[in-house]
This record gives C-alpha cells, sequence and structure tokens, in this order.
C-alpha cells in the first residue's frame, strides 16, 4: 500500500483550490469509491463541502440503500446533503431515442448546474479519476472522435472541478482503506451492457496481460493529444471570423483541414454527423443556389462564397 498517498491527495487538492481560489463547491456523491474519496479528501483540505445525490430509482432497493448510506454518510461527517428523485422513463418518453445511461446522464447534470447557479459554491466536483479518463479516451476512439475527444476530460471548466483526475483508482482505493473509509458498490457497474463497464471489466484486463505500465503510458499519450490539441484549437480559431461574421469559402479551402474548420465553426448549432461533408459538397458543387441546413440549435446558410450560422430551432436538413 501507498502510505502516503493520503497526504499526497490532500495536498493537491489544497493546492489546486488555492490556485483556482475555491472555498465552497458542491461535491456530487454516489456513495461510491471514488465519490467518498473525494468528499471526504475535499473535507480534510479545507473546502466548504455541500454534498448532491441523485435517486434515480432504477435499482429498486438497491438506489434507497445508496440514498440511506449517504444521508449516514453525511451526517457523520456534518456535511449538508440535498437529494434529488429523478424518474427516468418519464424523461425517456420525452426524449426518444435516448438511452438510460444517456438520460441519467442529463438529468443529473441539468440538477447539478442548476444547484451551481443557485448556490454561492464555487465549482461543482466530481470523483473522475485517471483511469476514468482512459476510459472515456477508448470510448471516444470508438466513436471516430479528433483530438478533441482523444484528450480526455479537464480537471477544470470553469463550472466542474475534477481534483482526482491524476489519481488512478488503485491509489483512491489505498486512500479509503488508510482513512478507514467505507463505500458502497453499484451492481449496475458490474454489467457489461454499459460501454463504459466493458471496457473497464473486459477491454483494460487485457492491456495489463500484455503491457506493465499500461496506465502511465496511456497518462503519457492524453496528455500529448491535450497538448496537440491546444495547437489545433489555436489554429482553427486565428482562421475564425469575428463574432456574428460567416465564414468564408476561400478560408475554408485555405485551411489544412477544410472539414475541422466547418465542424469548429458550425458547432454551436448542434450539426450532425454528416453535416460539414454536405457543406463541403456543396461548396465545391458551386452552385449559385442559396444551401441551408436545419439543425438542432439553429441553422447554417451557405450564400455568395459566406458560410453563416444563425441560433435557433431546428431540426433536420433542407
Amino acid at each position: 500500500m501507498n502510505k502516503g498517498i493520503s497526504q499526497k491527495i490532500i495536498e493537491s487538492i489544497k493546492k489546486d483550490s488555492q490556485k483556482l481560489n475555491l472555498k465552497k463547491v458542491l461535491v456530487t456523491l454516489s456513495g461510491g469509491a471514488d465519490s467518498i474519496a473525494t468528499t471526504y479528501a475535499l473535507l480534510r483540505a479545507g473546502l466548504e463541502l455541500t454534498a448532491l445525490h441523485c435517486n434515480f430509482h432504477l435499482r429498486g432497493q438497491e438506489s434507497e440503500r445508496d440514498q440511506t448510506f449517504v444521508e449516514n454518510f453525511c451526517k457523520k461527517y456534518d456535511i449538508p446533503l440535498k437529494v434529488a428523485q429523478f424518474n427516468v422513463y418519464d424523461h425517456i418518453q420525452s426524449n426518444k431515442g435516448e438511452s438510460i445511461e444517456m438520460a441519467c446522464r442529463e438529468l443529473r447534470y441539468s440538477w447539478f448546474e442548476k444547484e451551481l447557479k443557485n448556490s454561492e459554491a464555487d465549482r461543482i466536483v466530481t470523483g473522475h479519476n485517471a483511469d476514468d479518463n482512459i476510459e472515456t479516451f477508448f470510448l471516444n476512439l470508438m466513436r471516430g472522435a479528433g483530438t478533441r475527444g482523444l484528450k480526455g476530460m479537464a480537471s477544470d471548466n470553469g463550472i466542474i472541478w475534477r481534483p482526482l483526475l491524476s489519481f488512478h483508482r488503485h491509489e483512491i482505493v489505498d486512500f479509503l482503506n488508510e482513512n478507514n473509509l467505507e463505500f458502497i458498490v453499484d451492481s449496475s457497474n458490474l454489467c457489461n451492457d454499459f460501454k463504459r463497464n466493458f471496457i473497464r471489466n473486459e477491454i483494460i484486463p487485457l492491456f495489463k496481460t500484455q503491457w506493465s505500465g499500461w496506465d502511465k503510458s496511456l497518462d503519457k499519450t492524453l496528455e500529448n493529444l491535450k497538448n496537440e490539441n491546444a495547437v489545433v484549437e489555436a489554429s482553427i480559431k486565428q482562421h475564425f471570423p469575428e463574432p456574428d461574421r460567416p465564414l468564408k469559402v476561400e478560408t475554408i479551402l485555405q485551411f489544412p483541414a477544410p472539414l475541422l474548420l466547418i465542424r469548429r465553426f458550425i458547432d454551436p448549432v448542434g450539426p450532425f454527423t454528416t453535416t460539414p461533408g454536405e457543406i463541403m459538397a456543396a461548396i465545391k458543387a458551386d452552385k449559385p443556389n442559396i444551401r441551408k441546413w436545419n439543425l438542432r440549435h439553429g441553422k447554417v446558410r451557405l450564400q455568395n462564397g459566406k458560410l453563416f450560422i444563425e441560433m435557433g430551432h431546428g431540426e433536420g436538413r433542407s
């Protein structure tokens, strides 16, 4: 066991919170290992906490067990707690095509951000760790992501702070053991029906059998991708027009990766996967007719050698 891990984690949180000027936070608390370790470490680091717990009522008595465990933990350490009750199936009925996994994510983060807005807290804090970042890398890899998706999660984005993102799961287990902290296990984490669980339970163990230090190597890969993505994003921004101005077709055609420039420019209106290719095909066709695309959050218009975006509501293409 790494005997110094408690001090290492707590000192890291103190250093980061001082750097970011954080004093009061909302910590997401499921009762699992990561969230218990994060909450206790934040407490030991001297931050003012309010815990947020979601009950999705998807696992019967186990969901009630989780809530009771969190309530008892917060009572023991005198941590204010807020609990939200969700009906996931009602949400899915109103949002056709959403998976249970995505519905839960949307519901909890919508609530987290609402609580942050209505409080004096500086950040929402989650218990994501370095292993979660590696799993996210593999998920995005199979979705065909570029550097922005492959670089993993940010430790802080101004809304969400992930103070344990540089620590691996085995270090968090050591932290829990050193501090005699109990936690609960979500049985759904053992089910490989969810893609992240399949990666965690099936794919990563295979890597461990073939590569020693596999996790540190992937940590380095993620850091390299993060740095390379920063260069890519800086280059893209240099080619963007002033706010509320159109992007010139000649700029698109001169850029080394035209489809990427189009994708980033139209991102605010929620493009479909095929939209950048359709726009590029229309540019190459060089026809005088105006082309329009009605997307998730607005519209895109190609006219007179310029690409315009307009925020608003829309679904589909024209």
